[in-house]
């Protein structure tokens, strides 16, 4: 019992020690074991347990690089996430599309889910509440959806994803527009390919001949589709001769071997187990052409060729040996690729080791795109061989590096101070200038130029339709003011009491904040009434009138205004006064006249207003100072006597009214 319990510590204590000194568990021979296990872990959003593969060879540059990857995949997450939680789904597609610009990042399966469930989202919603920049965003995602159909001979999915990025996109983008056009021309000549060869299959036909068609569909240009390019492989390996499983090997072809497996499976012994041997033999071949591009890589694809030599073990006999020479001869290739070390002149410089040692970091922070601390570096870098004799030779040999870092962090500080000016001005609503800022920007030379050179071609097209960002919009409007009417009977003026007038109605507007004018159009119900006075101050007579009132004015203001904050104005125009009610009461004969029998049928006035005003798409409030002043000798029907009048007497009356209108909108 007590050896048991021994036995137990002994255990326990390998097994902390093995789990705290990571490294440990997977030798330098393993390092492509550890980037595949590494990768699944990223494509399923495990961020933290692939950091903690990746840093079991942190020394490596490429693992390294992977490191400061997966801290900024994290900020992508982190940030999409935020945005698809409010929502915001265009912005969050556009942000988890960002890992896509990371170098030798596969594709990861999470975030591709994350950007399908957004799409599904932005679907089910109103395309009409989207922004134009939001919908170019989407678009390029459903072109890009529809370039991936396509090498899948998926034409139905292809232009349906094609047709979305039209519906979003239009004439919004020109590089949209030029990818969805493009892609519906070779989803309709791959459809028409595909029928031709439904025909070219009913009748009999030598290899040669089928191989001569499957070729055609090359004629398509800018797509290539996987499948038939197997095909065309397997039909020249026919006509060849080299169709049998030990030829095949010979010329290094593994989908030949697949395919050779998958249609002679009763007569290859296991099959089924080389099969999937096979299948993962392509997969790492497929991962070390990737690998390839980035000389960082260089310990891992190593790694990688030498798991290839211990699969082949698992293959039979008679293809083993060319297999393994095929793998051979490939990795000799890739390492006369390699670029040897720049020379350096002879130096008994101390310094010399570390300054070498820092020039290698700087490599790799100006591939990640830190310019700033890439800068940093190359400062601290000087300083090892300042005192040294052969100093400048020494500088001299990575001068490239140094204009290039310093080009960088130029342009870098630019693209920073142009972004500020492009703010300022689209607050402004100064299209010609954001425009000119997006084309001095295209002289920009920086790290992630892919990157910069969508966003100039989205604030470009972004541009091209802000002067049209105008729209109208109802208001609720109400109005209280003085109203000092004019009035005379045969010729002699009468003492006038000030009145009051009120209005409550709708108005309709046409608000734009690049322009200087605005336009109106509105109608109230009016209330009016005043009185005129003895000389003693008694009333003699008092009026009140009610109807309808039309208005068409412009409102002139500043160019280029920000809605987010108040603006003042500045309103002309007409009114029409249709009046539907009026009541007369006379105390000096006591009598009383109802009905718009005596008046005219309209009356016309002008009218004047200083205002301030807030607008918004959404939301808008206004209040102004108005003047108003009837014009014409008279709101009376000259063709007919007033009740109080001779015959024939001549009556005048005219409105005026001053006071404060007031408007707003919810919508």
């Amino acid at each position: 019992m007590q050896i048991k319990i021994y036995l137990l510590v002994i255990l326990s204590i390998v097994f902390l020690s093995t789990t705290t000194k990571a490294q440990e568990l997977f030798p330098k021979k393993e390092l492509y074991h550890i980037w595949i296990l590494a990768e699944q872990k990223l494509d399923a959003g495990q961020f933290d347990d692939a950091l903690r593969l990746y840093n079991t060879h942190k020394e490596n540059l490429n693992f390294a690089m992977k490191i400061r990857q997966i801290s900024r995949i994290k900020e992508i997450s982190y940030e999409a996430e935020k945005l698809r939680k409010r929502g915001n789904f265009a912005e969050a597609v556009d942000k988890y599309k960002e890992y896509r610009k990371l170098k030798d990042v596969p594709t990861l399966g999470i975030f591709e889910k994350k950007i399908e469930d957004c799409l599904t989202q932005i679907n089910k919603g109103k395309l009409t509440e989207l922004t134009a920049q939001q919908r170019v965003i989407t678009g390029f995602e459903w072109a890009h959806r529809g370039r991936e159909k396509l090498s899948l001979l998926d034409t139905l999915g292809a232009k349906r994803d094609f047709n979305n990025a039209r519906i979003l996109g239009g004439n919004r983008n020109n590089i949209l527009r030029e990818q969805y056009i493009e892609g519906n021309r070779i989803t309709e000549a791959l459809v028409n390919w595909g029928q031709a060869k439904v025909n070219f299959d009913k009748t009999n036909h030598s290899k040669a001949e089928e191989l001569a068609f499957l070729t055609t569909y090359r004629d398509i240009r800018n797509v290539d589709v996987p499948d038939i390019e197997v095909k065309m492989k397997e039909l020249k390996a026919e006509i060849d001769g080299n169709n049998s499983l030990t030829k095949i090997a010979r010329i290094c072809d593994t989908d030949l071997l697949i395919s050779y497996v998958n249609n002679h499976i009763e007569n290859v012994s296991a099959s089924a187990p080389l099969l999937a041997r096979l299948n993962e033999f392509r997969s790492t071949q497929k991962k070390i052409n990737l690998l390839k591009a980035n000389k960082d890589n260089a310990a891992t694809v190593k790694s990688a060729y030498e798991s290839l030599l211990t699969w082949t073990e698992d293959f039979p006999e008679e293809i083993r040996g060319d297999i393994k020479a095929c793998i051979d001869n490939e990795y000799t290739s890739y390492k006369a690729t390699i670029p040897e070390t720049a020379s350096l002149p002879a130096s008994n410089c101390s310094g010399l080791d570390d300054y070498l040692q820092g020039i290698v970091l700087i490599r790799r922070e100006l591939s990640n795109c830190n310019t700033a601390k890439a800068q940093a570096l190359w400062k601290k870098n000087v300083t090892y061989i300042k005192d040294c004799k052969d100093s400048r030779a020494i500088l001299l040999s990575s001068k490239s590096l140094k204009d290039s870092v310093f080009m960088m962090v130029r342009n870098d500080s630019l693209l920073t101070v142009y972004r500020g000016k492009i703010q300022k001005s689209v607050q402004t609503g100064n299209c010609a200038e954001t425009a000119e800022i997006y084309k001095q920007m295209k002289s920009l030379r920086v790290c992630n130029q892919d990157i910069l050179d969508e966003e100039i071609e989205a604030g470009l097209a972004e541009t091209k339709n802000c002067q049209t960002k105008s729209w109208w919009r109802p208001e609720l409007t109400g109005s209280f003011a003085r109203n000092m009417p004019k009035y005379s009977v045969g010729g002699t003026a009468r003492k006038m009491g000030n009145g009051w007038s009120g209005t409550a109605g709708a108005q309709l507007t046409l608000i734009d904040h690049k322009n200087p004018i605005d336009f109106t159009i509105g109608a109230e119900y009016f209330n009016t009434s005043y009185y005129t006075e003895q000389s003693a101050g008694s009333v003699m007579e008092n009026f009140t009138l009610s109807g309808a009132n039309l208005l068409v004015a412009i409102k002139i203001h500043k160019p280029n205004t920000n809605p987010d904050k108040i603006r003042p104005y500045l309103k002309i125009g007409s009114e029409m006064l249709i009046p539907t009610s009026y009541e007369y009461e006379s105390f000096s004969v006591f009598q009383k006249v109802s009905g718009t029998d005596q008046l005219k049928k309209t009356m016309l006035s002008v009218t004047g207003a200083f205002g301030m005003e807030i607008q918004k798409k959404h939301f808008g409030v206004f209040a102004e100072a108005f003047g108003n002043y009837g014009l014409g000798n008279s709101i009376y029907n000259s063709t007919l006597s007033h009740v109080v009048t001779a015959q024939n007497q001549k009556i005048e009356a005219r409105i005026t009214k001053f006071g404060i209108r007031v408007g707003f909108r919810l919508w």
